[in-house]
């Protein structure tokens, strides 16, 4: 009995270990691409704000081509003036234009 809690217990560590490096492999290769491939565009704030765990967020949408795309940024309340329809730039991937982050607020 205590060998299968035993390999239950390591095949359970072994799955979060892959898990765990899956992540971290994945958003290194994602900020390199970005790194690599990077185009700037500008984007307009949309009228989406919100919190999570008191950190704020906002969402923006810009086009490459015929083709929109949408992003998230934080901000800070107290110091950043962000409203509906301002003007930010974005940079993005160009071979993957989802992958994408806020650099400038007008």
């Amino acid at each position: 009995m205590k060998n299968i809690k035993d390999n239950i217990l390591w095949l359970f560590t072994i799955i979060c270990w892959v898990f765990l490096a899956y992540l971290l492999i994945g958003g290194i290769i994602k900020k390199q691409s970005l790194d690599k491939n990077l185009e700037y565009s500008k984007a307009i704030v949309i009228d989406h704000f919100y919190t999570i765990r008191y950190t704020h967020f906002f969402s923006y949408e810009f086009f490459v081509g015929d083709n929109k795309y949408q992003g998230r940024g934080k901000y800070y309340p107290k110091s950043d003036a962000l409203s509906v329809g301002d003007t930010i730039i974005v940079v993005y991937d160009k071979t993957n234009p989802d992958n994408n982050k806020p650099v400038i607020y007008n």
